[in-house]
């Protein structure tokens, strides 16, 4: 059985756990990073790459309550929920439900407004430290709607946004399909996030990450975390048939973060938002030039190289549920009707699952009391945008230097612990 000492130990190799040991390692930390080095399950990989100035706002907030019955039903494209895993959520369930309003939805915007503003700026900022800047583009973010009912329902949103300084443009259809030409003439008028960006291959910029550390001597031990044990002045992680002694650990291993904080006596509601996606290529000379998010169908589409990845809404599940695959071929048959792709012969519809917290706040800091245990995840659909932003303040947090941004309302305790 190998042992391993270091400064800290990471649980999570996804965006989050990645940028917060470059981070410690620019600091002149050892790092030691657990993962089961399972690169294509991670949100980090099947997201849209999508990196959105725009994303403020949490899942839960005004006229949720309103759709429940269809969601519960499965009649919204968009949301699906699996009855038989409600047990699991038994904790998660109420809290999201008392967020379901205007005044928390605003609370939760002003917190996560300096989060996302520095989003991009960090990313570059990273992307550029390893050699991989080339990756990410500054081509803006579409949301389209279909009819004028849609857009109508946004204009809450669109003020949030303005008072936080959001750029948005409003686009009407001739505008849309001057940004977008390929695009059939489905959609009466849309918001262009101009500040946002993208990046055409996120499990490649976030394998980049793994190797520059590695190149930088960090280790990684290829196994899922067992156990988390204090003691003394030490932590002590298993995993598989190595044991890592750290100084202190990073918790940041997505939906399986809750289950081992809890073995540490540390509750924190935490469910799985399911998603898929699919790879279809171009038809003829079609091209898309960014993403672009569908609100009446629920889906997004995101160019990633030749090909077009097309990624459903949310299924609340529990992660190891068996597969439902019928979103996912839903929206695909409607994208199909918004953009000239064709079906991908072999190619495998992508499932995984996104850490969500009932306020849509990801949570970041020591739990009360514990110096030596750092939380970094429930980052829900902005986990990849915002990676970078977290592992900054989590390694200046760790490093006893003052965050760049506001914390405490992402802080652990206001779940108590």
């Amino acid at each position: 059985m190998a042992e391993h000492r270091t400064d800290i130990a990471i649980i999570g190799a996804g965006i989050v756990g990645l940028s917060t040991a470059l981070e410690l390692v620019e600091r002149g930390r050892s790092v030691v990073v657990i993962d089961p080095d399972d690169a294509l399950a991670r949100a980090s990989y099947g997201n849209a790459g999508v990196i959105s100035r725009g994303s403020i706002f949490p899942v839960a907030g005004p006229g949720l309550l309103a759709k429940l019955p269809r969601y519960a039903m499965g009649r919204d494209i968009a949301v699906r929920i699996r009855l038989t895993s409600f047990p699991d959520f038994a904790a998660w369930l109420p809290r999201f439900l008392a967020a379901a309003n205007e005044p928390a939805w605003r609370r939760a915007a002003s917190a996560l407004n300096p989060l996302v503003a520095e989003s991009y700026s960090r990313h570059m900022a990273l992307a550029e430290r390893v050699g991989a800047r080339h990756m990410i583009k500054r081509n803006g973010y579409l949301r389209l709607y279909r009819d004028q009912r849609g857009a109508a329902a946004a204009k809450l949103e669109r003020s949030v946004l303005a008072e936080h300084g959001v750029r948005v443009e409003e686009l009407d259809a001739g505008a849309i399909i001057d940004l977008e030409p390929h695009l059939r003439p489905r959609f009466t008028s849309g918001l262009f996030f101009a500040d946002s960006g993208s990046v055409e291959s996120p499990g490649t910029l976030v394998e980049a990450y793994a190797d520059h550390l590695r190149a930088r001597g960090t280790a990684f031990v290829k196994a899922a975390a067992r156990s988390i044990e204090q003691g003394g002045d030490a932590v002590t992680v298993r995993a598989g048939d190595e044991t890592i002694v750290a100084q202190k650990v990073v918790l940041s291993a997505g939906t399986r973060s809750a289950g081992l904080a809890r073995a540490l006596g540390c509750r924190i509601p935490l469910a799985a938002e399911r998603g898929y996606h699919l790879h279809l290529r171009p038809a003829g000379n079609a091209l898309l030039n960014r993403p672009v998010f569908d609100a009446a169908g629920g889906y997004v589409m995101s160019p990633m190289g030749e090909l077009v990845r097309v990624l459903s809404g949310v299924e609340l599940a529990r992660p190891d549920d068996p597969r439902d695959e019928r979103q996912i071929r839903a929206v695909v048959a409607d994208a199909q009707r918004s953009l000239p792709l064709a079906d991908t012969p072999g190619e495998k519809i992508w499932m995984g699952s996104r850490p969500s917290t009932p306020d849509g706040l990801p949570v970041i800091g020591h739990p009360r009391g514990n110096s030596r245990l750092f939380f970094a995840f429930g980052h829900g659909h902005i986990g990849f945008s915002n990676g970078p932003i977290t592992g900054l303040v989590a390694a200046q947090m760790l490093s006893g230097e003052t965050p760049a941004i506001p914390m405490a309302p992402f802080s652990p305790s206001r779940f108590g612990i």
